[in-house]
């Protein structure tokens, strides 16, 4: 039996947890593995298209997307079949109903978590009222231009 890929959850958030919609703190895709949803995938440039192995969850094509995969199925379903693949750590850049989802069924083994220096207050959280309580291991920290990466590993 080969061993289940990992899934990092990959996201910017203001420094009082505000999910962000900007996209220019996405890691270089070249040859990794990345599960997008259409709320991600529409602000992404198009050269992002042949890098990786990459699977948007869209209903339909959103784009002339060369070497995409679109997957119709809910978002836990797609990934639990992405982790039986052979291959690299998947990348999870989604929005706040895809990634509530995916933390709902403890599918995210791993979260990096870009932090950027302002308080957005109002705008939609990372974690939501009623997520269930999770343990996490802080396994890295770096800095660069005054953003702050956080990497953890959820224990189970």
């Amino acid at each position: 039996m080969m061993p289940v890929r990992k899934a990092r959850l990959f996201t910017a958030v203001s420094l009082d947890g505000c999910l962000l919609d900007e996209m220019d703190w996405l890691p270089d895709t070249r040859g990794q593995s990345f599960l997008f949803d259409t709320h991600v995938w529409e602000k992404l440039e198009p050269g992002l298209d042949a890098n990786g192995q990459i699977t948007v969850l869209s209903p339909r094509p959103v784009r002339h997307s060369t070497g995409v995969q679109f997957d119709t199925r809910d978002a836990a379903e797609c990934l639990r079949a992405l982790k039986d693949q052979e291959g690299k750590t998947i990348w999870i850049c989604a929005g706040p109903k895809t990634i509530h989802k995916l933390m709902k069924a403890d599918l995210i083994d791993e979260y990096e978590l870009v932090v950027v220096p302002e308080i957005r207050g109002s705008q939609v959280r990372l974690f939501k009222a009623g997520t269930p309580p999770m343990p996490l291991k802080l396994k890295r920290v770096s800095e660069s231009d005054g953003l702050v990466c956080l990497s953890y590993e959820r224990l189970r």
